[in-house]
Order: C-alpha cells, then sequence, then structure tokens
C-alpha cells in the first residue's frame, strides 16, 4: 500500500490557527488546555488523515492511522493529558540532568551557562509535577507567538 501526503495552504492555515487557540488556552487555564488540546488535535489528525485521501481518491495507511490516532485523542482526552504531562515532566528533569553534566564535564572548564540552563530544565520537570503551571504558561506564549508567526508567513504567500 503506497503512502501519500497531501498538505495544502488551507489546512496549513488551519492548523496554525488551532496552534493559537490552543496556546491561548494554556495561558488561560493548563487543565482546561490540556483536554482541549488533545480533542483539537484529535480532530486534526483525523482530518489530516482524511482529507489526503480524498485528495488522491485512495485510501492509504499513513490517513488510517492518522484517523485511528485522532479518534483515540477524542475518545480519552483526559488520559492523554496526564500521560504527556508526564512524559514532559520526566524527560525535562532527564534532559536537564544530561545538560548539566556535559556542562560540569565540558572540556577544559565547566560552561557555567550550559549548566545553569539544564538546571533549569530540570527545575521545569519538577515543577510540572508540583502542579505549577508557569512551564505551561510558558509553552502556551510559545505557542501563539509560533502560531501568529506560521499564520504571517502563510498569509504572505
Amino acid at each position: 500500500m503506497e503512502v501519500y501526503y497531501v498538505q495544502n495552504k488551507t489546512s496549513m492555515i488551519i492548523n496554525t490557527i488551532l496552534m493559537v487557540i490552543v496556546g491561548i488556552l494554556f495561558i488561560i487555564d493548563k487543565d482546561l488546555a490540556l483536554e482541549l488540546g488533545f480533542i483539537v488535535a484529535g480532530i486534526c489528525l483525523i482530518i489530516s488523515g482524511i482529507l489526503p485521501m480524498i485528495m488522491v481518491k485512495k485510501a492509504d495507511a499513513m490517513g488510517i492511522i492518522l484517523i485511528i490516532l485522532g479518534v483515540i485523542l477524542l475518545l480519552v482526552p483526559n488520559l492523554m493529558a496526564d500521560i504527556t504531562t508526564v512524559v514532559i515532566g520526566v524527560v525535562s528533569i532527564v534532559v536537564g540532568a544530561i545538560i548539566a553534566y556535559g556542562g560540569v564535564k565540558a572540556e577544559g572548564s565547566p560552561s557555567a551557562f550550559t549548566i545553569v540552563v539544564g538546571i533549569l530544565i530540570a527545575l521545569a520537570g519538577i515543577l510540572i509535577f508540583m502542579g505549577d503551571d508557569i512551564a505551561f504558561l510558558i509553552f502556551g506564549v510559545m505557542l501563539v507567538v509560533a502560531g501568529v508567526v506560521n499564520l504571517i508567513t502563510l498569509l504572505k504567500k
């Protein structure tokens, strides 16, 4: 079975607008953002799976996988939000520790900047487990900024 992937400008604009909306939700309320974010992601995956198959008038494995993943996200968004929060926390702690260790073991003298960045990333992971929403607030701002920049770029084309 061949895999077709087609993404047109309209679907890219829709995905970018949804990214901005999810970013705003993270700024307003982390828990609501995670739940609605996974619902929106599920819808996007379903659309991204269906549209290319409609355009080429042929079913393919990638489209079917995207549709299945989208349905899963729609059915259990809270579970996916909890899993994602844990994964982000664990990855942040591990990556932060690795970066800080790399700064300590840098050739020559230890790199203070690298050590500080590693510690801050690990701290963000710990804050996630403590229920601190600042990491998600920053993530929301980053989504909004990236979405606005993407949208401006897409509309110029």
